[in-house]
């Protein structure tokens, strides 16, 4: 070390400089304590050096399926599965683009008839491939296609009618067969599903209409129609309660107590819903807006994909697994997992109304909550396929009692 003193060097172990007379304490002292504070910044370096390191070797795809699985699961705890959502999309409509003969149509649409409604034992607990809604979507469209050239190339008004109500059929009516087919139990009617989408889709719109006049929104809605926040979440709970009370009565007289039986139901409520208003907005803007029609039916079919079709589909899974195999009743409404489900549905079709955007754009916005929507349908189809063999378990266990 060095004397503080006098400069010169002297040997470590000295208390006094040999040269000066200096006492060498306070220089043992003072050395010391930069050789501690010089290791305390090393150690601090070494530490963000170490932590640069780790985010620099973060796996940004397992760590986002490591929160998709936590995400998935947590949700799926409030409807009885407490798996992973592992879904392969591709599996899944793997048959879409294979040929289906006339006949496999024919015997996907006379299911959940006395005769064709399948034994518990016989219901597969794995993943549906459903196809047919493809072919409906495609007949759908080569109709609205016929009537669009009727009305554009050939000036005939007669065809408008026509267009208006097959636009805003398509969609919905897919997506509600896409239901049917889901439903592994096969134990509903293509006839009974068809009559709560006409019947139940048009009175729940009664029932919407009812549940308005008790309703208040802002001056801003009434004098220019521009939604708050406020009145976007207003309009969200009433139309979701009045599609609820339908779906409710539906099915609690169909007894059923299976989730995928809950999720076309409320899909063929929601379904005949969309279908009702999309027709009224496309004919109501075209004649006082002066918007193209070809553009307005395009839009609400597209964006029929994440709307009340799936919002309401949602409810009616939440409906069955609340009330088990009871009627649904008013304690059945304070269920924290009916609540879950219901309130998300709310939510999802608050923010669809809102003014509000995603990275400045509304069809963003749109695919954002649509994909949001289905990410719950189908944590809710896991469950609802877990349920069949909770079900075939259950039924193998009284038999052998």
């Amino acid at each position: 070390m060095v004397c503080s003193q006098c400069g010169r060097t002297v040997h470590d172990h000295d208390r006094f400089c040999m040269y000066c007379g200096h006492a060498l304490t306070n220089d043992k002292t003072s050395v010391e304590s930069r050789m501690k504070e010089d290791s305390h910044i090393e150690d601090i370096r070494d530490e963000k050096r170490s932590k640069r390191s780790a985010v620099n070797h973060v796996n940004l795809k397992h760590e986002a399926k490591t929160l998709f699985d936590h995400t998935t699961k947590s949700i799926g705890k409030f409807a009885g599965s407490e798996e992973v959502l592992n879904l392969n999309l591709k599996d899944m409509f793997s048959e879409v683009f294979k040929f289906h003969s006339r006949d496999e149509s024919e015997e996907i649409f006379i299911a959940g008839t006395k005769k064709t409604t399948p034994m518990l034992e016989e219901v597969s607990e794995e993943w549906g491939k459903p196809w047919l809604f493809s072919r409906v979507f495609v007949a759908f469209a080569i109709t609205f296609l016929a009537l669009w050239i009727l009305s554009s190339t050939f000036e005939n008004e007669l065809a408008i009618p026509g267009l208006i109500f097959i636009g805003a059929l398509t969609v919905p009516l897919t997506g509600l067969i896409f239901f049917f087919e889901s439903n592994a139990f096969k134990n509903m009617s293509l006839f009974e599903v068809l009559k709560m989408f006409f019947v139940g889709g048009v009175i729940s719109l009664i029932s919407t209409m009812i549940l308005y006049h008790f309703v208040t929104f802002s001056k801003d809605y009434y004098d220019y129609g521009a939604m708050t926040v406020f009145d976007a979440l207003m309009v969200g709970l009433v139309e979701e309660m009045g599609k609820a009370l339908i779906i409710i009565y539906f099915v609690n007289k169909n007894k059923t107590y299976k989730i995928l039986n809950g999720l076309l139901i409320g899909g063929a409520i929601g379904a005949g819903f969309a279908m009702f208003e999309s027709a009224g907005y496309i004919l109501t803007f075209s004649l006082n807006y002066d918007e193209s029609i070809i553009n307005l039916v395009f839009l609400r079919a597209w964006t029929a994909i994440g709307t009340h079709l799936v919002w309401s589909a949602i409810i009616g899974a939440a409906i069955v697994i609340a009330k088990e195999h009871n009627n649904f009743g008013f304690r059945n409404a304070v269920d924290k997992r009916f609540l879950f489900f219901f309130l998300s549905s709310v939510i999802l079709h608050s923010f669809w109304d809102t003014s509000i955007t995603f990275f400045g754009s509304d069809n963003a916005k749109f695919i954002l909550l649509s994909v949001t929507a289905w990410l719950l349908i189908f944590i809710l189809m896991k469950a609802g396929l877990k349920q069949v063999n909770i079900l075939q378990e259950e039924a193998r266990q009284m038999k052998e009692i």
